[in-house]
């Protein structure tokens, strides 16, 4: 995408003012930025997904002017007096307490039991966007934010002829996964025709491990959920299950699962994956099991 393109989106919207009416109105801001959930274009659902957002505002050359938070209601827009220049905005919904903005302009995963695991991140939302003010005009944009999480849910059940005990913790660990997002959208694209721009964070190195705490249920059906950072091509799930201390299901690979998913993990707006995954004597099955029941999983082990 041209940059050039976003900038006009936003003078474009300039000139319509404050009003709808016939009548001129001074105007309380000078520029106005509208945030969007990604997945919902007719109406703004995004207090919805998001009860906070942290917005960070940079000037042309990349310094930091302002972090502002906004909570409840508020999380759909920012109104502000900018002076005459180009600016970039880089909006994160859900960002409390498990995340760590560095001064490098990174995102990164915090925390987590036991030593070199970490429990779910936040649900996180992103969004961003370059834009140009003049003086005497004002500025409106629309910025979409797109999941910035990867909602994945397991499920385990058994069909072997010894079953696991019904007693205990259970837990599941999930390695291989993004530890870091950076400020710079990996992907961006304008929408038509409002001409409001999506993005997609930038994920990045290094490659962590996470542990969430799993229950079996009344039929001796094991469950989990993680929340991470999203996946990608380069993305490598390994995946194994923890009853007190001892393995009991081996690492899976899970990459070979992923792999044979009709979506671009690149440009996806939404990752939310459940996994069937049954263990049999002799060998390890993977399925998806969702409302569209995509069955083409495979054996693995």
């Amino acid at each position: 995408m041209k940059i050039k393109e976003i900038l006009a989106a936003c003078l474009l919207l300039a000139a319509t003012g404050c009003t709808f009416t016939d009548e001129p109105q001074v105007c309380p801001y000078s520029t106005r930025i509208e945030y969007w959930y990604a997945g919902n274009t007719f109406e703004n659902a995004l207090p919805a997904y998001a009860n906070s957002l942290r917005q960070y505002l940079f000037d042309e050359e990349g310094n930091l002017l302002a972090t502002d938070q906004m909570r409840g209601d508020s999380v759909t827009f920012w109104n502000g007096e900018l002076p005459a220049g180009r600016y970039t905005v880089v909006a994160w919904g859900n960002l409390e307490n498990e995340e760590t903005v560095t001064d490098s302009r990174m995102l990164t995963a915090n925390g987590g039991t036991p030593p070199a695991y970490r429990g779910n991140t936040d649900r996180l939302y992103y969004g961003s966007a370059t834009f140009e003010t003049v003086d005497g005009e004002v500025c409106r944009r629309r910025i979409y934010l797109t999941q910035a999480h990867a909602l994945l849910n397991i499920t385990v059940e058994w069909r072997t002829t010894v079953l696991p005990s019904e007693t205990g913790i259970f837990r599941m660990r999930l390695r291989g996964i993004h530890g870091s997002y950076g400020f710079t959208p990996a992907y961006e694209e304008i929408l038509i025709p409002d001409e409001a721009v999506y993005t997609l964070p930038q994920t990045q190195s290094p490659f962590i491990q996470h542990e969430t705490v799993a229950a079996m249920n009344y039929d001796g059906k094991v469950t989990g959920r993680f929340v991470t950072f999203r996946y990608t091509p380069d993305t490598h799930q390994l995946w194994s299950l923890w009853h007190n201390d001892n393995i009991l299901v081996q690492e899976i690979d899970l990459y070979k699962f992923f792999n044979k998913l009709p979506v671009d993990l690149n440009r996806s707006l939404e990752q939310e994956f459940d996994l069937l995954i049954t263990v049999y004597d002799d060998r390890i099955v993977v399925n998806q099991v969702s409302g569209t029941d995509w069955d083409e999983g495979g054996a693995i082990g």
